[in-house]
């Protein structure tokens, strides 16, 4: 079983999806944090004092943790964070969705508008699928990581 889900080229495809999906996510809410802002309060969770520091915050770590996953860099250490946010998303999701709001999600921000609901819960299991996988198997050997750590066992 290993072999399978292990397989590098498998798990290199499931960083650059993961890892473009959190860029192209981050991306689009830093060019509009007030936009995002505004999703973020439509889901009614938070307090009104954390939703501009989320806003600003929370973009920054999506894409700098979709930067490290394709770049091969602190893999598990990204994998991990990546997957408690998609876990908390799901949360948020279902919880917006269980209490009847017919809300944009905020997960692209300007670029996709996509409702909560069940289709969005199933996209982010699957994200969060492929990001256990890679946190599983992190030993690379396409990622910058090991090939850093390659060229320093070379030259001792």
């Amino acid at each position: 079983m290993k072999s399978i889900f292990g397989n590098e080229y498998l798990i290199f495809i499931a960083r650059l999806i993961v890892g473009a999906v959190f860029i192209v996510v981050g991306v689009s809410k830093i060019a509009d944090p007030n936009l995002f802002a505004k999703e973020i309060a439509n889901y009614r969770m938070l307090p009104e004092i954390l939703i501009n520091s989320v806003a600003i915050v929370l973009p920054w770590i999506e894409l700098i943790c979709g930067v490290l996953l394709i770049l091969g860099v602190r893999l598990r250490a990204s994998a991990a964070v990546i997957f408690v946010l998609l876990l908390l998303f799901n949360i948020m999701v279902a919880t917006a969705w269980a209490r009847g709001l017919n809300i944009d999600c905020g997960c692209y921000s300007h670029i996709a508008r996509q409702t909560v609901g069940l289709p969005k819960l199933l996209e982010n299991t699957g994200l969060m699928l492929l990001t256990f996988l890679i946190y599983l198997f992190p030993k690379n050997n396409l990622s910058l990581e090991s090939l850093v750590l390659q060229e320093a066992n070379s030259t001792e």
